[in-house]
């Protein structure tokens, strides 16, 4: 027996995104603590369940696909798809980009200096995030920031495609998913982010990088420009709330686990680097989260939006507790178990991300005066 569609909007938005974001984060956080071996030590709060905190951890690394699902589907809705977007539109959204990334950068150079490993001579290579190498990068895990600039930088081509072309599902996912797609493995050779060899080399492996990503941004793109939720909204609604929850809750749980599967299948390529196959996965567990929290009574009003509107914050804190500064991992790791590692590591970040914010909200708000 079917029911009607409440009051809930049939559309993505700004409150889902915040959700999302904010799901991806968390995501993120069980990925890097437990998915790959940057920390040891650790055991599950229920003994014997190890392999299910690393197999969660390993497919979070489907949060990229979600922040990318996210800012696609932003970024069409208030830029590629308005009749006359502002004209310094791209300029502040490199700003808002930026500004969060160099303030967290400032931090890690201060601990640099300090722990006497800070090198002067990367400093252009760390203001966009240029190279992806531990040895070069002041924070860890700010590569992200590259491909994100890269992104807002065609988006002015994108615009145009989108004035040329009618509109077309079949011709947008030849064009925005396909072909990118194709290229980057065509041209996986070229693909080196860790190191600079020359100029070409350089920009050669950047456009790699950039094709190999822009599917999972085109994904959300797609959504907004053609209402996709709407339709699976539309379709879901057709059937009782508590089955749609319980349905929800099976696909997130078998996207995870089948990610695993897929991606330890894929091994060491580009494939697997550019998480290529989250074109699937990650539309499916955006709509199975979309449709959960559409059909819940209860929703999270302040901690997860929160997170989701710092989630940029949550991320670049918290790569100083790896990799190139991974000695600061034992202030987050002294609780040894899992979930108990997990919330210290957010309730810790919490005082700092609220700094940031709040610094990083002024400085924007005095250079993008009219935004």
């Amino acid at each position: 027996m079917g029911r009607k569609a409440d009051a809930v909007s049939t559309d993505i938005t700004s409150e889902k995104t915040l959700h999302l974001k904010g799901i991806a984060l968390l995501l993120l956080m069980w990925h890097h603590l437990f998915g790959v071996e940057y920390l040891s030590g650790w055991s599950a709060i229920i003994p014997g369940t190890e392999g299910a905190s690393y197999v969660t951890g390993a497919s979070g690394k489907i949060c990229l696909a979600i922040f990318l699902f996210c800012s696609g589907y932003g970024l069409y809705k208030s830029y590629v798809s308005k009749e006359t977007p502002s004209k310094t539109y791209i300029l502040k959204r490199l700003a808002k980009t930026l500004i969060p990334y160099w303030i967290v950068m400032i931090i890690a150079i201060a601990y640099l200096l300090f722990a006497g490993r800070f090198e002067p001579k990367y400093i252009f290579v760390n203001l966009f995030a240029l190279l992806h190498s531990t040895d070069i990068l002041y924070v860890t895990f700010s590569w992200f920031i590259k491909l994100y600039v890269l992104l807002l930088l065609v988006l002015p081509l994108v615009r145009l495609i989108e004035r040329k072309w009618k509109k077309n599902a079949l011709i947008d996912i030849l064009i925005y998913i396909a072909v990118p797609f194709a290229s980057a493995l065509g041209l996986a050779r070229f693909f080196h982010e860790d190191t600079f060899e020359s100029i070409p080399s350089f920009l050669m492996s950047t456009l790699v990088f950039l094709l190999a990503w822009f599917p999972l941004f085109a994904i959300g793109m797609l959504f907004a420009k053609y209402d996709t939720y709407k339709k699976v909204r539309g379709f879901a609604d057709k059937f009782p709330g508590y089955l749609v929850i319980i349905l929800a809750v099976l696909i997130i749980g078998n996207m995870i686990y089948l990610r695993f599967i897929v991606n330890n299948f894929l091994g060491d390529s580009i494939l697997y680097h550019c998480c290529m196959a989250d074109v699937f996965f990650g539309p499916v567990f955006v709509c199975a989260f979309l449709l959960l929290m559409d059909n819940m009574k209860h929703k999270s009003r302040y901690v997860l939006p929160f997170i989701g509107k710092n989630s940029v914050f949550y991320w670049l804190l918290s790569g100083m507790f790896f990799k190139n500064t991974i000695e600061l991992s034992f202030l987050i790791t002294w609780p040894k178990i899992t979930v108990l590692i997990f919330i210290w590591t957010m309730v810790f970040l919490t005082p700092f991300v609220f700094a940031c914010s709040w610094i990083s909200g002024k400085l924007i708000k005095l250079i993008c005066k009219d935004s």
